[in-house]
């Protein structure tokens, strides 16, 4: 008998623009207020189904730049139809703890994924995507976070933009709990609310970090896909790529795509556009320096892939997406 896997969503920030589709959980995007009562949180194997509710904050730029900052959290669950097609301008997370649905990207890569709980589904910035549970539902239990401090969780082994979909070998370990103080900072106001989130934000990415399989640290698909995402901003053929990872050519070439639906060379674009959205909308350096921190010397090469890519120049990318007006 197969063990189901609780799943994480990964989600970004807010919604870009109107949009008449289903926000999931309530969900990042929404922004409804919805306040239930809630039992105490009581360390268990598997997750109870949660009460629904959901609570939204704006944390102050610093708290971006320094740590992880936790801009929503909320559960919900129950059968939640899927949507599509929705942009948003952060990351986020939503762990589902039991159920079973699907996850789509539609822009700038056309790509459908199978979720099963336990697992992880990230979402980035600026990447049309939806996702919904099947007829028989699914436990969300979500976050919104930005941060450049994430880059130390997806270099340990979290996904991100270049593997959406991360399975579990088990249930995140106090879960509950870990959302009740989520729920608890994020509903607050203050300083002191800010820094107790990002801290509980932090303490669920370090569970779901160890609820990743040790067995990844072996040469399959998903652990290839990450070792090439790391040296992304190396220029390197992809032999070399292939050397590196002790594949031959065609062997990485099969393993990227049969993660990804990409080829090496196409991975390897979307992940370093991944970071430049990523450090458009969340800092203030300027278009030479991320081109150049992700992988491109020429500038003007940069811009002109990244508007070929996701449609929008790298200035207009950050008038749209970037939370704070930097002085």
């Amino acid at each position: 008998m197969r063990v189901r896997r609780p799943t994480v969503i990964i989600a970004a920030g807010r919604v870009v623009g109107a949009s008449a589709h289903r926000h999931p959980i309530g969900g990042p995007g929404s922004y409804r207020r919805t306040r239930r009562h809630r039992s105490h949180a009581v360390r268990l194997t598997s997750m109870s189904p949660p009460a629904t509710w959901s609570h939204y904050a704006s944390p102050r730029h610093a708290m971006r730049r320094l740590l992880i900052s936790c801009h929503g959290a909320g559960e919900q669950s129950g059968h939640q139809p899927p949507f599509s097609r929705r942009t948003l301008p952060t990351r986020g997370l939503v762990y589902i703890s039991e159920g079973r649905g699907t996850y789509e990207e539609y822009a700038p890569r056309s790509l459908r994924l199978p979720v099963e709980g336990p697992a992880v589904i990230w979402l980035t910035p600026g990447v049309a995507h939806g996702y919904g549970s099947d007829a028989a539902g699914w436990s969300e239990h979500w976050v919104l976070f930005e941060g450049e401090l994430y880059d130390a969780f997806e270099a340990s082994g979290l996904g991100g933009r270049h593997r959406p979909v991360q399975p579990l070998a088990r249930p995140v370990e106090d879960a509950e709990e870990l959302f009740a103080t989520l729920r608890d900072a994020v509903s607050a106001v203050g300083p002191r609310s800010e820094i107790a989130a990002s801290v509980a934000a932090q303490a669920l990415l370090l569970a779901i970090l160890d609820a990743v399989d040790p067995a990844e640290a072996g040469v399959d698909g998903a652990t290839v896909v990450d070792l090439v995402a790391r040296s992304a901003a190396r220029s390197l053929s992809v032999t070399d790529r292939a050397a590196e990872v002790g594949l031959t050519t065609r062997e990485l070439g099969e393993a990227v795509r049969s993660a990804t639906g990409l080829t090496v060379n196409d991975f390897v674009i979307e992940v370093r556009l991944s970071r430049a959205q990523a450090l458009l909308a969340e800092t203030r350096l300027d278009v030479g320096q991320i081109a150049a921190r992700v992988g491109y010397d020429d500038a003007a090469y940069f811009s002109r892939i990244f508007s070929r890519r996701t449609g929008v120049s790298p200035t207009t990318f950050r008038r749209q997406q970037a939370r704070t007006q930097f002085d």
